[in-house]
């Protein structure tokens, strides 16, 4: 195992500095931490970001893309989308100078398996982010008990978020949406995965989940994750119509890609995050052309504001994207079975090969009626506890159909990729009595469209005003989301580091004024580093 001397350990990095190396083939961050030095692997286990551009607050630190989060002391994963740990590498000050020690192999996934003399059954119904993420996190904690995957889906749990980008454009291997490699990598840790296995029923007085072919799986503990279904526009004539689309699986997009090789007028319904990267990835990968139809008036304005939809929109519209805004559809054409075009609630008639529906979802909470678990009156959505425990103690929920207890009077529902990942995690860590630590999470979700990265920290379902920092315009600029003069959310275009910084202030609570957003010279990540 070489040595390398990388310098005097005095001046060569301040408290909360990074820099990023190459030793003979291997390329490191080193960081120092309240005066010790540490070394990690350089790129983010997740899409491999370079991690000395992210933010390092203590011994955490961020990724700059999609904020995964590590501990430079260990290497281990702190937050999601990464799903393993970074290589560590053994540090020590010899002679005042800092001595990085390279062994061949040291990054960890998750291990573990079943122990004979474990009689618990950890069940999991739903194999997307959430599920897939308490699973992973029940080996990682050392749980020996069984655990079984139930999953309607065909497939093993893939990258969702990359189903809308990259993957509709064409430019992602089918190879790369898996979330693991294959079924080999559950077998291997004694995870029952079994896709296109739907439940039907849950039975709390049992313990037992029913399966709709007839067989049943009993539990110790139960994890409902099982995310949203897509909206139907059922109550439009012609809805389901050939050519008619919604996207949730990989399915969903093979098949779409498939009908736009034949025909390329797509219209989009809705103006949703999914809905506006499926426009972008179409048109720039597929040589599609696009019409967005949407109730609002602006693109985004409800979430983001708008200044950034009127921004996001132009952007769409420089590359041939049309819109047909505050408007709805009447109804879809019909051409011998197949869909032709859609009709507009103005009289206008838009032709159509392919249209794509893009309003939400609902969350997949049916086979529930019967169980006694307490549903929300409004959405339907699973109550649950900060601990993500339902109604019945031995029963959690997670993701998209969880509406979890953030103190206020609605509580709270997320449907983003890393928030599922996030509530998977804790809910594995109190199904078997090792409860989170006591931690804010935030929620965040970033988008693709064209050349804008868009970044969202944070959850602002109203706010009194929005502070700007830079161009909205030129695509360069923070917005902060204020309530009653506190900061609720923030989005960032063109600032990586900030977002990292501003997620960190929103957890901890760390004090942030109207003035500090203002100021441009402000500098949020020292302010985020040092308090």
């Amino acid at each position: 195992m070489p040595d390398f001397n990388v310098g005097e350990a005095a001046t060569l990095l301040q408290d909360g500095g990074m820099v990023r190396l190459t030793l003979a083939d291997t390329t490191i961050v080193l960081a120092r931490a309240k005066g010790l030095y540490y070394a990690i692997g350089a790129n983010c286990t997740h899409y491999g970001a370079p991690l000395d551009k992210g933010l390092l607050r203590g011994h955490e630190l961020m990724c700059p893309l999609h904020h995964a989060c590590f501990d430079i002391r260990t290497g281990a994963r702190l937050e999601p989308p990464a799903l393993n740990n970074i290589a560590h590498f053994p540090v020590r000050v010899e002679d005042k100078h800092v001595i990085v020690t390279l062994p061949k192999d040291n990054e960890a996934e998750p291990q573990g398996r079943r122990a004979p003399g474990d009689d618990r059954a950890f069940v999991i119904v739903g194999g997307g982010a959430a599920g897939n993420a308490a699973a992973e996190e029940l080996r990682r904690v050392g749980c020996h008990a069984s655990i079984t995957i139930l999953s309607a889906a065909p497939d093993i749990p893939v990258d969702r978020p990359n189903l809308s980008k990259d993957y509709l454009a064409g430019h992602a291997d089918p190879s790369w949406m898996p979330l693991r490699g294959g079924r080999d990598w559950y077998a291997a840790r004694d995870i029952d995965l079994r896709t296109g296995t739907e439940v039907v029923k849950v039975d709390p007085s049992a313990h037992t989940v029913h399966l709709r072919d007839g067989h049943t799986v009993k539990y110790s503990k139960l994890l409902l994750a099982t995310g949203g279904i897509p909206r139907q526009l059922t109550s439009i004539p012609g809805a389901d119509l050939k050519g008619v689309f919604t996207l949730r699986a990989q399915a969903d997009a093979d098949a779409i890609v498939q009908a736009v090789e034949t025909g390329k007028r797509v219209v989009l319904i809705g103006a949703s995050f999914i809905a506006m990267e499926v426009a972008a990835a179409l048109v720039e990968g597929r040589k599609a052309t696009v019409t967005v139809v949407g109730i609002e008036a602006v693109p985004f304005e409800r979430v983001l504001g708008e200044r950034i939809g009127r921004m996001l929109q132009q952007e769409h519209q420089n590359h041939g994207v049309q819109f047909r805004l505050s408007s709805e559809p009447v109804r879809f054409t019909d051409n011998k079975g197949q869909v032709s075009g859609v009709e507009l609630k103005s009289g206008e008639k838009l032709p159509a090969d392919v249209v794509i529906v893009g309003v939400g979802v609902r969350p997949a909470t049916d086979f529930l009626a019967e169980s006694g678990v307490k549903l929300d009156a409004r959405d339907r959505s699973v109550l649950v506890n900060a601990y993500l425990q339902t109604s019945d103690p031995d029963i959690y929920a997670a993701g998209d159909i969880a509406r979890w207890d953030d103190g206020s009077e609605a509580g709270q529902r997320t449907e983003h990729w890393r928030v599922a990942e996030q509530q998977g995690i804790v809910a594995a860590r109190n199904m078997t009595g090792q409860p989170e630590a006591i931690r804010s999470h935030v929620p965040f979700f970033w988008t693709h469209q064209w050349d804008i990265e868009l970044r969202y920290v944070g959850h602002a379902e109203k706010w009194d005003e929005i502070l700007y920092r830079g161009s909205v315009e030129e695509k360069d600029f923070i917005a902060f989301y204020v309530v009653a003069g506190n900061l609720r959310a923030a989005a960032t275009c063109g600032h990586d580091s900030e977002a990292d910084a501003l997620e960190f202030i929103l957890r901890d609570k760390v004090p942030l004024t109207p003035t500090q957003m203002r100021d441009g010279s402000f500098d949020l990540l020292d302010y985020a580093r040092h308090h």
